[in-house]
């Protein structure tokens, strides 16, 4: 039995003929790789679908060749080695910035925008959820970054979480407008102690002890602060603790319900904050009209502009722009840090606003009060620490 093999032509490569087959029209057996000269290589069926070659396949002398396409630029490497080894700390420092500037700037639009003496709050808290959306629908459409694709029965999945993110920021929002950040944030060092209860009355978690003992310096805490608290506002408490809730329900639905199931396609960390945003945006837009109504939301802004000209428009700007980009940098340095790097960070942050709305916006501390808030912040780091600890 003979075969037609190609001939090799002017000794620098391999010419394929026609169907090879033999006298009786069979078709032999491909071979799996050939070679004629060292510079040409006939990739059978070791191939990889994405065009890599696997390495089983491939003779010595190709392994050791030269790497097809031109090096990396040795400075572009080089960047890229420097922004590997500090972009964590570039990220916290940028969480830390934005987040201070969040509270500065949510304050100010907070204290000036009101309709007939009423503070605008839910409308301030719109603006800003709506806000994200001028940054990440451009990236989505110049391809600078993936769009998310999710269907109805995956947005059904997703909108509790977008609700515990509404009213984690409404909440927030509210308490900030009717009293001191600063002291709202010593509030908000209670969402540890509302997550432990949501998850034993919902899912029947029972964390140890360790972890139930270190909220009470945060329980201690946040009641000393209140105590020595001169504008002390039981509404206020109300809406921070509000927040607090929206913040462990969301939590507590995403472990419970949403754990290992993919949701949607390019839901990464951002994409997926974005998605969140949207949803919760659309929620937001007709519980704000129905609260504080359309004509009191319109007539409470040219009200505002007209006593306050540009100088509100750029507040407003700010911190709409630093409210959502607090939040997409906030994922990315968590995404970084391990759990107790991450509950270090995050306490160091609160500390860091405080101290930022202490020194530079005026708000102040009495004994009593500020005892109680370093407990209160101590006692969140301890809880975070234990709880990492006694999984």
């Amino acid at each position: 039995m003979g075969f037609d093999w190609p001939s090799a032509q002017n000794g620098s490569g391999i010419e394929l003929g026609s169907p090879l087959v033999d006298e009786k029209g069979n078709k032999p057996p491909q071979p799996r790789v050939a070679a004629q000269d060292s510079n040409v290589l006939c990739l059978g069926e070791n191939q990889e679908p994405d065009g890599e070659v696997d390495s089983g396949s491939v003779t010595p002398d190709i392994e050791k060749g030269p790497a097809v396409g031109a090096a990396e630029d040795p400075r572009r490497r080089a960047f890229r080695a420097l922004w590997a080894k500090f972009k964590v700390w570039v990220f916290i420092l940028l969480w830390f910035a934005f987040n201070i500037g969040y509270n500065h700037y949510n304050k100010l639009s907070l204290n000036v925008y009101r309709c007939d003496g009423t503070q605008m709050a839910w409308a301030v808290a719109l603006w800003q959820m709506a806000f994200g959306w001028v940054i990440f629908v451009p990236m989505w459409v110049v391809g600078l970054r993936k769009a998310p694709v999710i269907n109805y029965k995956e947005a059904l999945i997703l909108s509790p979480s977008a609700l515990g993110h509404l009213v984690t920021h409404v909440g927030a929002v509210v308490a900030f407008g009717l009293g001191k950040p600063s002291f709202g944030h010593i509030v908000k060092c209670a969402e540890p102690v509302v997550s432990s209860v949501l998850n034993f009355l919902l899912v029947g978690e029972v964390l140890k002890w360790p972890v139930y003992a270190s909220l009470m310096p945060i329980i201690a805490g946040v009641g000393m602060a209140s105590a020595g608290e001169m504008q002390f506002s039981l509404a206020m408490f109300g809406a921070a603790m509000a927040s607090n809730l929206g913040s462990a329900g969301r939590a507590v639905y995403s472990k419970s319900v949403m754990k290992g199931g993919k949701t949607g396609e390019n839901m990464e960390p951002a994409n997926m904050y974005a998605v969140m945003t949207v949803m919760a945006t659309m929620m937001l837009l007709p519980l704000t009209l129905l609260v504080e109504g359309p004509s009191a939301i319109a007539t409470g802004f040219g009200e505002t502009y007209s006593k306050h000209g540009n100088d509100f428009l750029v507040w407003m700007l700010l911190s709409g722009f630093f409210y959502y980009m607090y939040n997409e940098v906030a994922f990315m340095a968590l995404d970084q840090l391990d759990p107790v790097s991450h509950a270090v960070t995050n306490t160091m942050k609160r500390v860091a606003v405080i101290g930022f709305m202490v020194i530079f916006a005026g708000d102040t501390f009495g004994l009593l009060g500020g005892f109680g808030s370093a407990i209160a912040i101590t006692g969140t780091l301890l809880y975070s620490l234990a709880k990492n600890k006694f999984k």
